[in-house]
């Protein structure tokens, strides 16, 4: 994930928090939840990392390009939902594409997305671009749903509370995977299950929902070869 700031675009650890800039975005989002994005400085962000103020401007020259960074996290997924709307072809494997994409970006960022909403919720006139970017990733996920709908791939549906419930999906699944480490061998939880991989839990959350809509399941393999094919095969789920 890249956010731009004043020194040009920076980049966020993808793979979790071991990023210095994604241990920042989780310790900012922690605080502007306690204090509030108005009462949080600099310094106090600085002190909750570990860092010297001038150590974190390195990587944040301002307070905003923190706030840059939360509000980013549906970027990718927005950009990548446009592009999918505007082309041609079969709404199922356009749907299957992004679904995978946004996955993968959730699963990925360093920041938990529930804990972002939770903190958009509290101050919502700070997050107003958050709040524009996620109605607008809903809007285009509807749209492929009336667009199969029309087409006669998908059953007959409200495309608008399909597309909320499957954004709500992918937030819960994205807290599962995140929490999996307590789940494997060895960890805290006494409720085990098996630690899948992120890309073999974005394909296949995306495959779950799209079957879900199918008018006529028989046509699924088809649809996720033509979404799936020309990506790297998803490893198999190891025991945990």
């Amino acid at each position: 994930m890249a956010q731009h700031t004043d020194q040009g675009p920076v980049t966020i650890d993808a793979d979790g928090d071991s990023g210095r800039q994604g241990h920042i975005l989780v310790v900012a989002a922690r605080l502007f939840r306690e204090r509030g994005y108005l009462n949080t400085t600099m310094t106090e962000i600085a002190r909750e990392c570990g860092l010297g103020q001038s150590s974190l401007y390195y990587w944040f020259r301002q307070k905003e390009d923190i706030l840059l960074g939360l509000l980013a996290l549906n970027r990718v997924s927005l950009d990548f939902a446009e592009q999918v709307v505007a082309e041609a072809g079969s709404p199922a494997v356009r749907l299957l594409r992004l679904l995978r994409l946004d996955m993968l970006e959730l699963c990925s960022s360093p920041v938990d997305i529930c804990e972002v909403e939770v903190l958009a919720e509290q101050q919502p006139d700070v997050f107003v671009e958050f709040w524009a970017d996620t109605a607008a990733l809903h809007g285009h996920i509807g749209a492929l749903i009336s667009d199969g709908i029309a087409c006669g791939e998908f059953i007959e549906c409200d495309p608008e509370f399909a597309a909320l419930n499957i954004c709500a999906a992918e937030e819960g699944v994205q807290r599962r995977y995140r929490n999996a480490a307590a789940h494997a061998m060895g960890g805290t939880s006494p409720f085990r299950h098996k630690d899948y991989s992120r890309e073999h839990v974005a394909t296949e959350l995306a495959t779950i929902v799209v079957r879900g809509l199918l008018r006529d399941p028989a046509t699924l393999p088809w649809l996720t070869a033509s979404a799936f094919d020309n990506l790297t095969a998803s490893p198999a789920p190891t025991d945990g």
